[in-house]
């Protein structure tokens, strides 16, 4: 008797098997992938949004007293050197390079530091939008490095994050990138090539058809090839049926058959009914079409096609000419990342939000487009370097095929 709580258990164990098989799944991973980036970005923007505004302050104290100290030797040299311009001006270069580099230093950039938050005050760059982008660009691998985590929390929290991210993001790509490839096979084959591709009949039935007025030795020149696995109406021998007790059919391999195991059969089957079915193709009966690869030009049609789209959508929103643009996608999903033009950086336009989370947005659907476009123009790789040698004797075709 099963208990009630033998019952519970197999219940959950069931549920968990089915939460975990959603989990890999193409849906799950791509859905993981999204709620992993939002949930950085609201742990990047809880970590390092203060640290801003206190590394604005800290920068402010230090420039303020430089600031004024630069005036009072600016107004010394000007009363000490009333009729001697020269060495005025020399004087004066030389304490505003010594104003310019000291500033560098501090890194201070003008902001008004008490305003943030503000209505009229400087915009966080560790916004949730900005700290969206940046999760992106951890777990893509991009790195930009226009902002970077500060704080000992957001430093080895973004270790953290990494570790966990980047393999399920390259998880994510591998097998969406897969499914977009077979997508994208499927509808090359269906209208580019005009539905010329036409399933492989593989399936042979032997029948073999004796009559009484034949000799035994006519048995190999009676040998019909059927396709689909159909026998004639007609036919007299149509199954195999073994001479046992027991009632199975029995089918026999026609490469095994000689004439002189024909002529045995044929004396003791001579009124059954018989099939030779050549098994070597016991394969499952999936989706046997023709293999279609896709035209490494149509692959790279595709990749320019999303780089152009992207380079004109930026540089509409950002203002960058053409090549900039295209530049900065190309930069992107390649995955080297300079990080010397990158959109939404320009925090007093209204419309930085919206850029970086279109960015984020475009740098997620722009690898699975390109992990898509690897795995085709890898099989057309492979399928080339065969056909290849084949015309020079190295693959041997029969092989090849099976």
């Amino acid at each position: 008797m099963v208990s009630v709580e033998d019952g519970d258990e197999k219940k959950q164990d069931g549920c968990c098997k089915v939460f975990w098989k959603f989990m890999f799944s193409h849906i799950g991973l791509c859905a993981m992938v999204v709620l992993y980036s939002v949930a950085g970005g609201f742990i990047f923007e809880h970590l390092e949004r203060e640290n801003e505004k206190a590394v604005c302050t800290e920068s402010l104290d230090e420039y303020v007293p430089m600031q004024d100290k630069t005036l009072e030797n600016l107004k010394k040299v000007i009363l000490e050197n009333n009729l001697n311009t020269d060495a005025m001006m020399i004087q004066m270069k030389s304490i505003l390079q010594t104003f310019r580099n000291n500033s560098l230093a501090i890194g201070y950039d003008g902001r008004n530091c008490d305003g943030y938050g503000e209505p009229n005050g400087p915009t966080y760059e560790w916004s949730w939008a900005g700290a969206l982008m940046f999760s992106v660009t951890v777990i893509t691998t991009i790195g930009y490095g226009h902002i970077a985590p500060k704080t000992f929390w957001g430093r080895l929290v973004c270790i953290a994050y990494s570790l966990l991210g980047i393999p399920l993001m390259l998880l994510c790509l591998a097998n969406i990138g897969d499914v977009l490839a077979d997508i994208f096979r499927f509808v090359y084959s269906k209208i580019c090539c005009c539905g010329c591709c036409r399933k492989k009949q593989k399936d042979k039935v032997v029948s073999i058809k004796p009559t009484s007025e034949e000799p035994d030795s006519a048995w190999n020149d009676k040998t019909k090839i059927i396709p689909n696995n159909k026998a004639p109406m007609g036919t007299e021998f149509s199954k195999i049926q073994d001479d046992s007790t027991r009632p199975k059919i029995k089918t026999v391999d026609i490469k095994t058959l000689n004439k002189t195991d024909l002529a045995n059969r044929n004396m003791a089957i001579r009124n059954q009914p018989m099939i030779v079915d050549d098994d070597s193709d016991d394969e499952d009966d999936d989706f046997d079409e023709k293999k279609v690869t896709v035209p490494l030009t149509v692959t790279l049609v595709v990749i320019f096609g999303y780089i152009m789209g992207g380079a004109l959508l930026f540089g509409l929103w950002e203002g960058w000419d053409l090549l900039q643009s295209a530049y900065f996608c190309f930069v992107t999903l390649s995955t080297i990342g300079f990080g010397d033009v990158v959109p939404g950086t320009d925090f007093d336009n209204p419309q930085a939000t919206a850029q970086l989370i279109l960015g984020a947005i475009y740098v997620l659907f722009g690898m699975a487009i390109l992990s898509m476009c690897f795995a085709l123009m890898q099989d057309e790789i492979i399928s080339k370097c065969t056909w290849i040698g084949q015309k020079l004797g190295i693959v041997d075709k029969e092989q090849d095929d099976d």
